[in-house]
């Protein structure tokens, strides 16, 4: 008889891990028929977890909370019956839809996880203390000062606020997609803006928002501001500093010509090498997400590689404390980098930070400005948790929404 499929959350500690993680239980357990289970060491919480399957295992003391979690999470296969098959799920992936039992269909050799959004070499600064973040930090503070300095409505409160500014950069990146037949939008904005006369004010790249040629503003239908564009500043920056901007890709770079949004380095891979001796010649490669994964009795090994790679590198101080390098180490040393991963709606990644990483009510979710559309079966919210305004966040909001009225009795009570 095959192994029932059980789906398994791990928190630890701080009240808005608690929040959220109650968030994702009530969502799942509406669009869920299996069984749910929480990992967590209860001593080193303060907030009731709202559910009744709970597995209480201690945690080394000296761990922070956040360690707690990882140190969890890594060994899950030693305090589960192996027997039966699971689906981790970070405490905030949340369900979406009743295909959410489905995940369970798509498991793939002694592991199966997602691919995350970004690469290696972009996922690298954050998991190293090689320096690269805090340089990337480093020149973020000094061009912000710059902006500050020649960008006169730079901190207003009426632009922090509009979230129009993602619909903008929406429209620019459909433009950057499609450079030759946006050439006509392209000559309309330029005679309009430099040619024209006065009497021509405005240019509307989208239904929502138009360039006021006066103020040299971008403003939504209500007149709001919503943006005054680097065009009319960038000059003065370059001319003062050694930043540069990138028209076509309208970003900013430093003298080496790199992303000052997007730091990228080598240095996790030199990292898994040296530590473990482990070789990633693809300095490019499509690394995992840890933030869902599916895992049985075939995984014992796997599990115990990422587990002791990941309990080595809590005290190394050349490494951040997370479990997403020392996963794309495991998963090299035991030769799955190529195996088939878990399709992108089972983990589909909400980056607030990318306007292309979007929804509307007419098309759905996507992750490139509706090149491609996704109906999420879970979506792992990783930052910008409860973000109002933000048209994701909003969705994800109106759904749970139907889940107001389910009363589903909680109580607490420890399994093990």
């Amino acid at each position: 008889m095959p192994g029932k499929n059980i789906f398994v959350f791990v928190v630890c500690g701080a009240d808005k891990h608690i929040d959220t993680l109650n968030f994702s239980l009530r969502c799942l357990k509406y669009f869920s028929k299996k069984t749910i289970l929480v990992v967590t060491d209860l001593k080193r919480n303060s907030k009731q977890i709202n559910h009744h399957e709970i597995i209480d295992i201690s945690a080394p003391e000296k761990f922070t909370h956040h360690q707690a979690s990882i140190y969890l999470k890594t060994r899950l296969h030693t305090c589960l019956d192996l027997s039966e098959n699971y689906c981790y799920l970070d405490s905030d992936v949340i369900a979406l839809n009743g295909e959410a039992d489905k995940i369970f269909n798509y498991r793939e050799g002694p592991v199966t996880f997602a691919s995350d959004h970004c690469r290696i070499d972009q996922f690298s600064p954050y998991a190293t203390n090689c320096g690269c973040l805090e340089k990337s930090i480093e020149n973020k503070s000094k061009l912000h000062d710059l902006i500050k300095k020649y960008n006169p409505y730079s901190g207003k409160e009426e632009l922090l606020n509009n979230m129009a500014a993602r619909d903008f950069y929406r429209a620019i990146d459909a433009i950057k997609r499609n450079p030759i037949s946006n050439i006509p939008l392209l000559a309309k904005f330029f005679f309009t803006v430099y040619l024209l006369p006065s009497k021509f004010r405005y240019f509307r790249i989208n239904e929502n928002i138009r360039y006021d040629k006066f103020k040299k503003l971008w403003i939504d239908n209500s007149d709001a501001p919503v943006l005054y564009h680097v065009l009319n500043y960038y000059k003065q920056i370059e001319k003062n500093s050694e930043f540069r901007f990138k028209l076509f890709r309208t970003t900013w770079v430093d003298k080496a010509g790199k992303n000052i949004y997007m730091p990228e380095c080598d240095h996790l891979t030199e990292a898994i090498y040296n530590k473990f001796g482990i070789s990633i010649p693809d300095k490019k490669w499509q690394h995992w997400n840890g933030g869902v994964f599916l895992f049985n009795k075939n995984s014992a090994a796997f599990m115990d590689t990422w587990h002791d790679f990941t309990m080595q590198i809590f005290e190394d101080k050349n490494w951040v404390v997370r479990d997403q390098g020392t996963l794309a180490a495991t998963a090299w040393k035991h030769n799955l980098q190529n195996q088939k991963r878990l399709p992108v709606h089972y983990n589909f990644i909400a980056d607030f930070y990318n306007p292309g990483n979007t929804f509307s009510k007419e098309k759905g979710f996507t992750p490139d400005n509706f090149k491609t559309i996704i109906n999420p079966s879970f979506i792992h919210i990783y930052h910008e948790f409860g973000r109002k305004g933000w048209e994701i966040w909003d969705a994800v909001e109106n759904i749970s929404k139907l889940l107001l009225n389910q009363q589903i009795p909680e109580i607490d009570n420890r399994l093990y």
